[in-house]
């Protein structure tokens, strides 16, 4: 069994044999193990458009950065129980969390633990 973390309704994980998805409607911060994940934190805000758009529109929910701690709830499992998380290279969200930036063609392991 694996959990498919912060993912969409209805998606590619659902109805999956072995996978238990966590959408936006269970909440995915709240997943508290005991399987390995795939975490897909959304990543608009943390993007290079992140900061235009928060120009252009303002408010806090377009805030660089103010995903309300998924990016972080999805590290913290990956680190708990196993599993990859999966992020744009060029996301800002590696930096602020202290983890360096994967390559920017193909896949890398990260020494997240």
């Amino acid at each position: 069994m694996i959990a498919a973390l912060f993912v969409e309704t209805n998606g590619c994980y659902f109805n999956l044999p072995g996978v238990d998805p966590w959408d936006i409607n269970r909440d995915a911060r709240l997943y508290a193990g005991p399987h390995p994940v795939v975490a897909h934190p959304p990543c608009q805000l943390w993007v290079n458009f992140a900061a235009l758009n928060f120009k252009r529109w303002g408010g806090e929910h377009n805030r660089p950065g103010n995903d309300g701690g998924c990016f972080a709830s999805a590290l913290a499992s990956v680190r708990r129980w196993g599993g990859v998380l999966e992020h744009p290279a060029s996301s800002k969200a590696w930096p602020a969390h202290g983890l360096p930036r994967p390559p920017r063609i193909g896949w890398a392991p990260a020494a997240i633990c």
